[in-house]
């Protein structure tokens, strides 16, 4: 018998590749959609994702160089005090 968080993983694992199934059919329809009089709309939406994740990123690169700046400026502080 599986453990129940065993189950749960399992079943969160099904449920993660399955929407990354759904995903590629929705980006291999929008393809298709690229040849028809609908590709202006297509490149649009596509150039905005593309946008929002270079944001993510910037913004996850820079906090990460704050945060190595604090640690190597502030090292002193993650040091437990008892």
């Amino acid at each position: 018998m599986l453990k129940d968080d065993t189950i749960e993983r399992l079943t969160e694992m099904m449920y993660e590749l399955a929407g990354r199934t759904a995903r590629r059919r929705i980006l291999d329809t929008m393809d298709l959609l690229c040849w028809t009089p609908l590709a202006p709309m297509i490149r649009a939406a596509r150039r905005a994702r593309v946008h929002e994740q270079t944001r993510d990123l910037r913004m996850h690169q820079r906090a990460a160089e704050i945060c190595a700046e604090v640690r190597d400026n502030h090292a002193d502080l993650l040091v437990p005090a008892w």
